[in-house]
């Protein structure tokens, strides 16, 4: 009997990553877990007494599958070298995050509201990246921006894949389309992204107020009422404004999107060499976390809600691909099959990945500074460019 226990409880589990699903955990019913497994949602608390002991045991599954995957491919890759170092990890991660999605999706609401992930996740990194600088001689920055390669490349997987090759070719030769790199001013461009003014983020005393209630309440302890409070409003006031919380959220995420792209835009203006214009959205991105690290943990906590980025991105999109586009005609890139704004969504995802690790490490101005620098040497050259700089 208690075999059996043990089983349904599994079999439960397991549902729950299924019916469940994505990132929209806060939302979840106990009674459709239980109706997918012909129980009742009474019979359901003889296995789990309640919806925190569910996603408890979900964590310590999620998480279990990847100590173990982690356990067994650094155990292979312990024995290879160079490139086949590099092809092992990266394909065997793109399958593992391929199949391994629901798991990953929890992990990510679970953790929403810290701001370091799961301490096993980031003890198995610093073991593959211990290996990585033995057996292929590959840094840490390097790493980090071929984990944020693989993620794409899972993105993209229906069109371009590991099938192709394509990843091996931005990974060895970056997306530079010319026989030798220009460097950019990387220190113009750094001393005027650091002297970009955000007071704009904090101009709408509604906005500033979910945005401090959104930081200050966990779960579904976000509500309007709380932030009608802080604004020094009546809730029924609000309701002028968003007929509900999820509506509040996207309408602020979106306006504070809008902010962000205003900025940037001004900032790339000033920029009229496509070397510049390109370093520019790593050094803009970086700079904004940097001075803005809370933004990190409000984004994690408001998508853990059902918010989207934006339902309509094509406006924002086109206004980040702006100065792409005069970079695009120069003949600086070579695209490798990449859409611009695909190549856009890799350099802000590795310069967003980048600075995460430098917030966590409590790195000085000057480290995080090199390795944007470095970062963007192994987008646009690959790791054998960069390997070039360390001789």
């Amino acid at each position: 009997m208690k075999i059996k226990h043990e089983e349904k409880k599994q079999a439960i589990l397991k549902s729950a990553f299924h019916i469940w699903g994505g990132c929209r955990y806060m939302n979840t019913s106990l009674s459709d877990l239980a109706a997918d497994q012909n129980l009742t949602k009474q019979a359901l608390y003889r296995y789990f007494p309640s919806k925190e002991k569910i996603e408890s045991a979900m964590e310590k599954m999620a998480l279990s599958e990847y100590e173990q995957y982690s356990r067994k491919l650094q155990h292979s890759l312990s024995s290879l070298e160079g490139d086949e170092f590099i092809r092992a990890y990266t394909n065997e991660n793109i399958d593992f995050i391929a199949r391994n999605r629901p798991y990953l999706g929890f992990l990510a609401y679970r953790y929403r509201e810290r701001k370091e992930g799961p301490e096993i996740a980031r003890k198995e990194m610093k073991v593959f990246a211990e290996l990585a600088m033995e057996k292929a001689a590959v840094p840490g920055v390097g790493l980090r921006y071929l984990n944020s390669l693989t993620f794409m490349m899972v993105h993209r997987s229906k069109q371009a894949g590991k099938e192709t090759g394509t990843w091996e070719d931005i990974w060895n030769s970056g997306f530079c389309g010319r026989t030798a790199i220009i460097q950019p001013d990387y220190e113009q461009v750094l001393n005027d992204a650091s002297s970009v003014n955000y007071d704009a983020f904090a101009e709408d005393p509604l906005m500033l107020a979910v945005f401090e209630t959104v930081m200050e309440e966990a779960g579904n302890g976000i509500t309007l009422g709380k932030v009608a409070k802080k604004a020094g409003l009546t809730k029924s006031s609000l309701y002028n404004y968003w007929p509900g919380k999820e509506a509040m959220l996207n309408d602020v995420l979106s306006r504070q999107i809008v902010i962000f792209t205003r900025l940037f835009e001004d900032f790339t203006a000033k920029y009229s060499r496509p070397e510049d214009r390109l370093f520019a959205y790593l050094a803009f991105t970086g700079t904004f976390l940097r001075r803005t690290p809370e933004i990190l943990n409000y984004l994690q906590r408001v998508m853990s809600h059902g918010v989207q980025m934006l339902h309509d991105k094509s406006g924002i999109e086109n206004d980040l691909i702006k100065p792409m586009n005069s970079v695009l005609d120069s003949g600086l890139l070579n695209l490798h099959g990449y859409k611009p704004v695909e190549l856009l969504g890799l350099v802000n995802l590795a310069g967003v990945n980048e600075i995460k690790h430098h917030l966590i490490e409590g790195s000085v101005r000057i480290r995080i500074e090199q390795n944007l620098k470095d970062l963007y040497l192994l987008i646009m050259g690959g790791i054998s460019a960069y390997r070039r700089t360390m001789k």
